[in-house]
């Protein structure tokens, strides 16, 4: 007859167990909401709202059959989603999908334990949707919860689970930080982050458009998201010098302005002149676009971009990460004399030039000498007229610019640099226009200038003879008075502002942009230091340690022999834990001693409980030290827990106990 092996019995999870890791799940999902299909979401939604009722009504969770179909459903709905089950969407989407349906059927603790494992897929699933510093701290709060889970499902915790479930979750992801920084400074590094390569990340990107008609930039402006910052090798320039260049506009329809086609093989001339020269890095936000940002008017290329005949810094390939480069630019200058050909460019009118619009032109170039003062003439206009800046202003219909200027007169810089350039042009100066940001917000905390969205703003270059192209913001022309300040907050709903007490305002405001500040500070740190430390970064910070004649080889045997040292240091002080004597087992063992100088040695086989039978059997006289003694040592020995207190009545009573022959 064949020996049978016994069934092992399923270790059934108690119902709090199933309650935390289902939660734990939902929580390390949400901020993976915003970048599911809202069908993805809502689907997931169902079946965590299903999982919780199961854990008050039984009946709640659906059988095989059934779970089967929402299988089925789960992956034709990530399939009609995202149109595929690959990729970074549609993968992430049937992960999660997938991770959500197990949790219908956590039967064994087997099952929890395998979701716990999951789970850190899930968190690591994330980085390629964002890696910023919150994130990264609320992930591993996930993490350190499903080790704690694991810990739980292992068991033997006593009574003080949930303490002794976090300590020895806390204690293994402290003991994994060491390891974590050696691979992080000596694992040799990609040419671009894991995250970037090969999937979809120009999804919620925004910056600036190569185009601009009336209210592509106003749109920009009320958009709260960072730009970029900068970091001025000196004290940074005043901030009406900080023009941002960008893209540059020549072509107009008559609605929308564009950059046109730049003749093949065009690059930028010298400057005839150039003064006032700054150095300073840039940390870019990505956009999705090719343009890269400088201060007006830009010398250096940064490398993997080019610098155009009309001074515009364009990257070989769309920016889908942070990029950061240096810079250096001329803020006094002078541009040489462009070619016929650039002039022809800078005198095309669109069809819809009306005729007040030419003799408002003509009235000007009659009025002045010479292109500079018609510059003036245009200039004093808008200061002049009863023009308003607003960034809620009228519609307009098929010809703007006209309307805006003799009738609404209302507008934000957009409107204002299109009809100042084509008035320009119509008097026969050719005019371009430039688009960028002006100013920034100072840092003071990290030491450098945020340019936000916010900053967005479109000025107008004339070629002047002698001069070349000149920089001129009719924006700046507008009397103060006539400036609304409710406008923004009115087209993000924010409606009239409340009036504080000034100086209760004052701290309050100040307290708010000192955080703004810090966290913004934390998070260029975090950029710097983590998530653009490259392998050019990498072998920099060897060299500064006397080991930069490795390389990747050489860099591959300094990682194994760090990781086998620091490996080899946590497990000394592991083990040098454990030999440290327990205070219990330290005060039995004088307890011992101490009898067999009496002649009662304790025998190999004795536990406490019968040693202490035996001694008092042959020692009457001992009967009240000894049971007093074991009366305190065995329940904290080998009960559910020990105490300080305990500890020290064991002390105390080993103090009087000199037992003699």
């Amino acid at each position: 007859m064949i020996p049978t092996q016994p069934i092992p019995s399923i270790e059934r999870p108690d119902a709090a167990q199933t309650l935390w890791l289902s939660l734990l799940v939902l929580a390390a999902a949400l901020p993976l909401t915003p970048y599911l299909h809202w069908q993805v979401s809502a689907f997931l939604l169902f079946l965590f709202v299903i999982r919780l009722a199961g854990l008050r009504w039984h009946t709640a969770l659906p059988g095989t059959w059934i779970r089967a179909l929402l299988t089925l459903a789960g992956v034709a709905n990530c399939l009609h989603a995202n149109h595929s089950l690959v990729g970074q969407d549609g993968g992430t989407a049937l992960f999660v999908t997938m991770l959500a349906l197990k949790l219908l059927e956590l039967g064994s603790k087997r099952d929890l334990r395998l979701v716990a494992i999951l789970l850190g897929f899930l968190i690591v699933i994330q980085f390629l949707f964002d890696q910023s510093l919150p994130l990264t701290l609320y992930l591993g709060v996930m993490a350190v919860g499903a080790v704690a889970m694991l810990v739980d499902l292992n068991g033997g915790l006593g009574e003080a689970r949930l303490r002794s479930t976090l300590r020895i979750a806390a204690s293994l992801s402290l003991q994994a930080l060491p390891l974590t920084l050696v691979l992080f400074v000596l694992f040799p590094r990609l040419n671009a982050p894991l995250w970037s390569l090969g999937v979809d990340t120009t999804k919620g990107l925004t910056g600036m458009s190569d185009s601009m008609e009336p209210g592509a930039i106003s749109e920009l402006v009320v958009n709260g998201e960072l730009a970029f910052r900068v970091r001025f090798d000196r004290p940074p320039p005043n901030p009406n010098q900080l023009y941002w260049r960008g893209p540059v506009l020549w072509e107009m329809d008559g609605r929308r302005w564009s950059p046109g086609d730049l003749p093949a093989g065009s690059s930028a001339a010298p400057l005839v002149e150039s003064g006032n020269l700054i150095d300073y890095e840039i940390l870019l936000e990505p956009s999705g676009k090719r343009w890269l940002f400088a201060l007006d008017l830009p010398l250096d290329t940064p490398d993997e971009s080019s610098l155009d005949a009309d001074f515009q810094l364009l990257s070989r390939q769309s920016l889908t990460a942070v990029k950061r480069y240096r810079m250096r630019s001329a803020l006094d200058y002078r541009t040489a004399e462009p070619d016929a050909r650039e002039r022809e460019r800078g005198l095309q009118l669109p069809d819809n030039i009306t005729p007040r619009m030419r003799a408002l032109a003509d009235e000007w170039r009659t009025r002045s000498a010479s292109d500079a003062e018609l510059v003036r003439q245009g200039l004093a206009f808008f200061n002049r007229e009863a023009f308003h800046y607003t960034l809620l202003p009228p519609r307009l219909g098929a010809n703007p610019s006209d309307e805006f200027l003799f009738e609404t007169r209302s507008g934000f810089c957009e409107h204002y640099a299109s009809s100042f350039a084509l008035l320009m042009r119509t008097a026969g100066i050719p005019a371009r226009i430039v688009l960028g940001y002006l100013g920034g917000e100072a840092n003071a905390i990290g030491g450098y200038q945020m340019v936000w969205q916010s900053d967005a703003h479109a000025w107008v270059e004339v070629l002047l003879d002698g001069q070349g192209w000149v920089r001129v913001d009719p924006t700046a022309a507008v009397d103060p008075s006539r400036i609304d300040n409710r406008s923004a907050s009115q087209l993000i709903g924010g409606g009239t502002s409340v009036r504080f007490d000034l100086a209760q305002a004052s701290a309050l405001a100040q307290f708010a942009r000192n955080l703004r500040l810090l966290a913004d500070t934390l998070d260029a740190t975090w950029q710097n230091w983590v998530l653009d430390f490259s392998a050019k970064d990498q072998f920099a910070l060897l060299e500064r340690l006397g080991f930069g004649g490795l390389r990747e080889y050489g860099l591959v045997v300094l990682m194994v022999l760090a990781v086998s040292l620091t490996l080899g240091l946590i497990l000394l002080a592991l083990l040098r834990d454990r030999t440290q004597p327990d205070p219990l087992d330290a005060h039995y063992a004088r307890f011992c001693q101490r009898l067999a100088r009496a002649g009662l040695p304790r025998r190999p086989s004795e536990g406490p409980s019968d040693f202490g039978q035996r001694v008092m059997t042959q020692r009457p006289d001992l009967t009240p030290p000894v049971s007093r003694f074991l009366a305190l040592y065995i329940p904290a020995r080998f009960g559910p827990r020990q105490s300080r207190e305990t500890i020290g009545l064991l002390a105390s009573q080993l103090r009087g106990f000199r037992p003699h022959r």
